[in-house]
């Protein structure tokens, strides 16, 4: 059998010695490098090339992102995996999603966490995304090969096992509260409580009682005591949900547990605590709410130990045939089929209610139509006029796609091969306007947005899919 040829990149020559015996012993060829110069040499001299990579994010001379790209950029297939202290967890995370298969946390004290990670990546399977699409699918997350929930998924998948808080985003009705029980069913403490809480849906005045619990007789109707959420999710993960909507008598107190890990129930004076992984989720900008004083910044730092970003429906509209093929699967209408012009009517939709949306569409339609096949005259009406027209917004953008790259591409072409030498370039001048062409692009985009929302920021920057500070910045205001 090939031995695996493994690259350990770390400054710290104690981190490097444990992983060459480690690696060693499962029968590994191991290379060491301690700077980035380590790295470059490497990466000209070594022939047989590398099949994975234990990579240090910081490095005395050198980017750990920057040596990731440079390592995949020269051996695409080398699987690359992260190592990490605390404070650089969210770098962690950046690189993989630039491609690194996934990261340890130094200290490496949970060894037999270790030893699963390194023997997955010493273990690469062809069917990891088919393996991720039917993990996913278990807890209703539905997508196809190649979009853009794929890669959601992926980094959950990583994110899971972690002792990290997760803070996800999304619109309403793009499955936020299913993401979160993959987080949980796929971590360490799938064995125990999940517990979901929408922040919005109780009143201002029951909220602390509800999360934290109550004595008997802290107020009229107490009759006895009671749990709260903390209590009932211990060992195990607290869902809270819509949590932008969470007033700020509860954000302080909710701020002291995330720090100290220690609760008090109304009315009483033990101190309790609480072992618990909280997922949080909103479809606000905490951001700009932390800027309109409706949320408190520190609170959104531990919260947002890592960020996932649901997309919404309308961006990720090939995965719209398998959601409905999984809901008739569900529904037990086995024999029921959609026909193309159907699934085209439902993908040219906006969706603004996303997937729910999408369910809710299907729900009724069967219920009104009893059909073996359902057609797009089956369709509600507001779907089959709302749908967007290929011919128009759908085919442009892509037709605009296909233009940019091809003259993207021309233009590198033109650089790099009909110029006989670098002499004849200048080459401040090329990146300096490339740059400005990028910000006069950003500009008018912007612009033409603003003119769109009537000036609501607020809108643009969901439909962008960026902050507000990110439109002041491109329009140059202060801030």
């Amino acid at each position: 059998m090939e031995k695996k040829q493994i690259l350990i990149v770390d400054d710290e020559h104690e981190v490097t010695s444990f992983f060459t015996y480690f690696l060693k012993r499962k029968n590994c060829d191991v290379t060491v490098a301690h700077t980035g110069q380590d790295v470059e040499r490497l990466l000209q001299s070594h022939s047989a090339g590398f099949h994975a990579a234990l990579l240090d994010l910081k490095l005395p001379d050198a980017s750990g992102l920057d040596l990731l790209q440079r390592i995949k950029s020269v051996y695409p297939a080398c699987e690359v995996l992260i190592m990490t202290g605390y404070s650089t967890i969210k770098s962690a995370v950046t690189a993989i999603q630039r491609g690194a298969k996934d990261y340890l946390e130094k200290p490496f004290d949970d060894l037999d966490g270790l030893e699963r990670i390194i023997d997955s990546l010493l273990e690469a399977s062809v069917d990891q995304e088919h393996d991720l699409a039917q993990q996913a699918a278990s807890y209703g997350i539905v997508f196809t090969p190649g979009s853009p929930m794929a890669k959601v998924a992926a980094i959950a998948k990583k994110l899971a096992p972690k002792a990290i808080h997760v803070l996800i985003e999304g619109e309403t009705g793009t499955g936020k509260e299913l993401m979160a029980r993959f987080l949980h069913g796929e971590s360490s403490r799938a064995h125990h409580p999940f517990v979901a809480f929408n922040c919005g849906a109780v009143p201002e005045s029951l909220l602390e009682s509800e999360l934290f619990g109550y004595e008997k007789g802290a107020f009229t109707g107490a009759l006895k005591a009671r749990k709260g959420f903390f209590e009932l999710a211990h060992n195990g993960t607290l869902f809270l949900d819509e949590i932008g909507e969470a007033p700020a008598s509860i954000q302080v107190k909710l701020l002291r547990t995330l720090e100290s890990g220690e609760f008090i129930r109304v009315g009483g004076e033990q101190v309790t605590q609480s072992n618990i992984r909280f997922i949080s989720a909103t479809n606000r900008d905490l951001e700009h709410e932390v800027e309109m004083n409706r949320f408190r910044r520190d609170l959104l730092y531990r919260l947002e130990g890592i960020k996932l970003a649901i997309p919404p429906l309308r961006e990720r509209v090939q995965d719209i045939p398998a959601i409905a093929q999984s809901f008739l699967e569900k529904r037990g209408n086995f024999s029921c089929e959609i026909d193309r012009e159907a699934v085209e009517v439902l993908q040219q939709y906006e969706w603004p209610g996303n997937v729910r949306q999408l369910i809710n569409v299907l729900n009724q339609t069967l219920a009104l139509h009893e059909c073996r096949v359902l057609r797009a005259e089956h369709l509600p009406a507001n779907v089959r006029e709302k749908a967007r027209d290929p011919r128009t917004s759908a085919s442009f953008a892509s037709e605009f796609s296909q233009r940019l790259d091809q003259e993207c591409s021309r233009f590198i072409q033109s650089v790099t091969h009909n110029v006989k030498s670098i002499d004849e370039l200048d080459f401040a001048y090329l990146t300096s306007r490339l740059k400005q062409l990028e910000t006069e692009l950003s500009r008018a985009i912007i612009e033409k947005g603003l003119t769109e929302t009537k000036g609501d920021r607020q809108l643009l920057s969901k439909k962008l899919n960026i902050t507000k500070r990110t439109i002041r910045y491109i329009l140059h205001e202060k801030t």
